[in-house]
């Protein structure tokens, strides 16, 4: 859903840690992983089931090809597990474990899939006005640094993000509202560490208020545990995605 800025902190990232060289072991892993998911990238910021649901038109086959991806990401992350401990080998895991949470809540989510069927051109459109902000942002962000240019990142992230939050709500009510606004919450959370690697004072726009943010999530149907939503796992599609990219342009 935000991949490109999650993409555009990786690389900036990259200018502050040496050059990545993928490990075999790593990359043995991901090949077969991204070959298989290659149909299921999106660039247009679509929450991943929603991307399903729209490029199969059939609930029950979204579903399906929803649990086929959950198998891979486990079989990734088994596969991952007997390599060194690298940033590569973090960045792939990062990747997994926001689907993990997906996984986790399918057998409810799949009780969503009507109305986001019904309302899937809406959904997608819906806040194309803040899409395109957050893309430009993001744009000037990988070629200025300032703080100036994040912050204008976070803010414009925040702003997608509650339209977002209240399309879902408003068309499909507090279940998918409250799903989304989680799911945008753990990539806030993600981005925030990935930026505290490189900056250790962040634009006021770019922190978390942990304690507002955590009381609101305890409120949530899809909670399975507060030790979960602590550690937060880190996003949807952003991952897979972000994996694709970055992977991709890491020089062998």
């Amino acid at each position: 859903m935000i991949f490109e800025l999650i993409i555009t902190f990786i690389l900036l990232l990259s200018n502050h840690i040496a050059a990545w060289r993928v490990p075999h072991c790593v990359l043995k892993c991901k090949d077969a992983h991204m070959q298989q998911m290659e149909n299921e990238w999106s660039l247009n910021f679509a929450f991943p089931l929603l991307s399903l649901l729209k490029a199969t038109g059939n609930e029950t086959v979204a579903h399906n090809r929803a649990i086929e991806i959950c198998r891979s990401n486990d079989l990734l992350n088994k596969c991952l597990s007997g390599c060194d401990k690298t940033n590569e080998r973090k960045i792939l895991e990062l990747g997994l474990l926001p689907w993990r949470e997906i996984c986790f809540n399918l057998h409810v989510l799949q009780g969503q899939f009507p109305c986001w069927r019904l309302n899937i051109d809406n959904l997608t459109s819906n806040c194309s006005k803040q899409s395109h902000e957050l893309r430009e942002r993001i744009k000037f962000l990988a070629i200025n640094e300032s703080p100036t240019a994040l912050q204008k990142a976070c803010l414009s992230l925040d702003k997608f993000a509650n339209c977002s939050v209240r399309s879902y709500g408003y068309l499909c009510g507090k279940s998918s509202e409250s799903f989304i606004d989680r799911l945008f919450w753990i990539s806030r959370n993600a981005i925030y560490d990935m930026l505290m690697i490189k900056w250790s004072v962040l634009p006021t726009s770019c922190n978390i208020d942990f304690s507002r943010r955590k009381l609101n999530l305890m409120n949530s149907i899809y909670l399975h545990s507060e030790q979960t939503h602590c550690k937060g796992y880190k996003l949807f599609i952003v991952c897979i995605l972000t994996l694709y990219f970055v992977i991709k342009n890491i020089n062998y």
